[in-house]
């Protein structure tokens, strides 16, 4: 449920690596999107970091009939720097594709984006992204309206509370490109989540500005 998606990958210790994380979910929402239509869905996510400050993602994901596809996959690449021990800055490219439905197309889209991480100790973690895409997406009352792109804020915050618990915050905005009939909007999540061996267990409250109907979404998350 982590809204930005150009942090998934830290830093790490400079040595090859891989992994990833299964994951179950009452409701997949993306950048306050709902991608399941009030239904439980699932993703997989696969990582490869190399000893140059380089990773690879491969993202797997359900998605609701109804959106106009059945399946979503994300392709990644991220380049970080370790500024010092406590600020990291990334630069990542991405590619969202889309199968299973008749408007898949419309779905579809890439993004560039730049962010950084901060860790300030006893007041957590904070993060900040900047990302742009040619090809996002619009729609309106009216229908779709074409691949306009947009540019998309997102700003984060984790911190430990006691033991394996911990608190999460984020807050994004979405300004969509290509003048009338499309608006900016804005999203939002607040929870928590504790871990267990590599399992974690989440529930957070999410917001978005276009809806005066918020919900709770809930998540059991397996890392390898």
């Amino acid at each position: 449920m982590a809204i930005v998606a150009g942090m998934a990958v830290a830093p790490c210790a400079d040595a090859q690596t891989w992994g990833g994380t299964v994951s179950l979910v009452s409701e997949r929402v993306s950048r306050g999107i709902s991608l399941t239509d009030d239904r439980p869905g699932a993703t997989a996510d696969f990582f490869y970091r190399d000893d140059r400050n380089w990773a690879l993602g491969l993202g797997l994901g359900t998605v609701s009939a109804r959106r106009g596809a059945t399946a979503e996959a994300i392709l990644s690449a991220t380049r970080w720097w370790q500024i010092d021990d406590r600020r990291t800055f990334t630069l990542s490219a991405a590619h969202y594709g889309y199968a299973g439905g008749d408007r898949a197309d419309r779905l579809r889209y890439s993004e560039v984006s730049m962010g950084g991480l901060w860790d300030a100790d006893g007041w957590g973690q904070w993060g900040g992204t900047l990302s742009l895409s040619p090809d996002l997406g619009a729609s309106s009352a009216w229908g779709y309206l074409g691949h306009r792109g947009a540019t998309i804020v997102e700003l984060t915050w984790h911190r430990r509370l006691a033991g394996t618990l911990s608190a999460d915050v984020g807050w994004g905005r979405v300004d969509p490109w290509g003048g009338a009939g499309s608006s900016a909007y804005r999203f939002a999540n607040a929870g928590l989540s504790v871990a267990a061996g590599d399992w974690r267990f989440s529930v957070a409250r999410l917001y978005r500005s276009f809806s005066s109907r918020q919900r709770w979404v809930a998540s059991v998350d397996w890392s390898f």
